[in-house]
């Protein structure tokens, strides 16, 4: 949900984009937040041990789709608003949370406590800017199974006072003074209440805390949220989802916020989905804990190509793709994104399968069929909503798979794994990559596909680097 990396929302989609720890920070200014994937026992969304793997698999796929349908109604309402009004702006929207990942952060500052700030899980949101809990005193709510948030017990929680900020001028305030703020997302949701500051205490690799003080808002009033972030009750589990943490690019962003102390960059690495269909957890790394070239690795870089207009996705600039050793020879220019909002490639953490338009999916998938039909394997269409599969022979090497590249602005994205480029179905296999009707945008540059890479976002030079690295728990 979120107004989208993460992708990354990360959707950081996903990138759907939970935090277990929240920020770890060093005396070098550098943070790092565990990511909690949706299947790991220790999520708060987990579904249980009773699903099989085709239910799993299922069940990504209409997330990644939800996700993709989120993203172009997202563009769509940001190109109407520049010539409409958008409350009569209406769009179709996919209901349900799209998010994989979800953060355990430290909140407050609690004296005489035990432990001096309390724990809550947030979505992570790499397609929303607005970081906010439900607060206590809420009139309107979703359902949450721990208590919410005491804004009135800690010493660090204050408001922010009108036109001090820039989000708090005119009408965002109130007659006690106090800034206000009111998130509206295409799920039909909101959150609204007051705009205060308050400690987010983060937890270090090395032991210990440290927090650091930012903005945030206290959520009074969360309509129409159940279908979407409160529903584990439906199913007889707790809810602990307490808000989201967004994770976009615009300016009062997690990321942004993090000012000096995250030096306008973030990295993450995600684990390649094992044959089960399940995902590990991973850690998300701003300012100096944002490396990347570490041993030998080599390190490519391209442009983020992002309209200084649109503060909602993380745009590159793909030039063509190549299948193996052959290369299609896209026209210059046909994967740029266009001035009315089409078009573009996209990289976000919130899509677990990468998304292609129409007929640039079918030439790819062309070539991918006639590199299989070299190695004599039958194709057999769709399959499980995956549009170019084939029937594998018992015996088949997988360095017979061919590997994908994406060759960006500047530098090329080799996607060599083959468990990334193709979804294992029993004894077939499908490309992994879903075939869209629409080109907003033209690609979606999903978590499968970035699997097994450090990348990372520098938000100051506007770059995107990327290096192979063998991603598992702790990277």
């Amino acid at each position: 949900m979120g107004r989208t990396l993460f992708i990354f929302l990360l959707t950081i989609t996903h990138v759907s984009l939970l935090f277990n720890s929240v920020i770890a920070t060093s005396s070098k200014k550098g943070f790092s937040i565990k990511l909690i994937h949706i299947d790991s026992k220790e999520s708060p969304l987990y579904p249980g041990d009773q699903l099989t793997r085709d239910e799993r698999l299922q069940r990504l796929v209409e997330l990644s789709k939800a996700q993709a349908r989120y993203i172009r109604s997202k563009i769509m309402l940001c190109n109407a608003t520049r010539s409409m009004n958008p409350d009569v702006a209406r769009f179709p929207v996919i209901y349900g949370h799209r998010m994989f990942y979800v953060a355990k952060v430290g909140l407050g500052t609690f004296l005489g406590s035990q432990q001096p700030f309390i724990n809550y899980y947030l979505i992570v949101d790499s397609g929303s800017d607005d970081t906010w809990v439900q607060c206590e005193g809420a009139t309107e709510a979703f359902n949450q199974d721990m208590p919410f948030y005491p804004w009135s017990l800690s010493s660090t929680y204050y408001y922010v006072p009108c036109n001090t900020h820039p989000r708090c001028m005119g009408q965002n305030c109130n007659s006690d003074g106090q800034c206000t703020y009111v998130t509206n997302y295409l799920t039909r949701s909101s959150s609204s209440g007051i705009f205060a500051a308050e400690k987010f205490t983060l937890g270090s690799d090395i032991g210990g805390f440290e927090s650091i003080e930012l903005r945030m808002g206290c959520g009074f009033c969360q309509e129409n949220s159940d279908h979407v972030i409160g529903s584990n009750h439906l199913r007889g589990k707790p809810y602990l989802i307490a808000g989201i943490l967004g994770l976009g690019p615009g300016p009062w962003s997690f990321i942004n916020q993090l000012g000096a102390a995250g030096q306008g960059k973030f990295s993450y690495c995600f684990d390649i989905y094992n044959q089960n269909i399940e995902g590990s957890d991973t850690y998300l790394r701003f300012g100096a804990d944002a490396t990347i070239g570490g041993a030998g690795q080599e390190v490519h870089t391209t442009p983020m190509v992002a309209p200084k207009s649109d503060f909602s996705f993380y745009y590159l600039s793909l030039e063509d793709i190549s299948v193996g050793n052959k290369r299609v020879g896209f026209p210059k220019g046909i994967f740029k994104r266009r001035s009315e909002g089409k078009g573009g490639t996209v990289i976000d953490s919130g899509t677990l399968i990468s998304m292609m338009y129409g007929h640039h999916f079918d030439v790819v998938a062309d070539l991918v069929r006639a590199h299989f039909n070299e190695l004599v394997v039958e194709y057999i269409g769709s399959l499980q909503n995956f549009d170019a599969c084939f029937r594998i022979p018992g015996r088949f090497d997988i360095t017979n798979y061919p590997s994908i590249t994406l060759h960006f602005q500047q530098d090329d994205y080799l996607i060599s794994d083959y468990i990334a480029n193709f979804i294992i179905i029993r004894e077939n296999v499908c490309l992994g990559i879903f075939r869209m009707e629409n080109d907003l945008p033209t690609f979606i540059l999903g978590v499968n596909q970035q699997a097994n890479k450090r990348i990372l976002y520098n938000i100051m030079d506007e770059s995107l680097s990327f290096a192979t690295e063998h991603c598992e728990l702790g990277s």
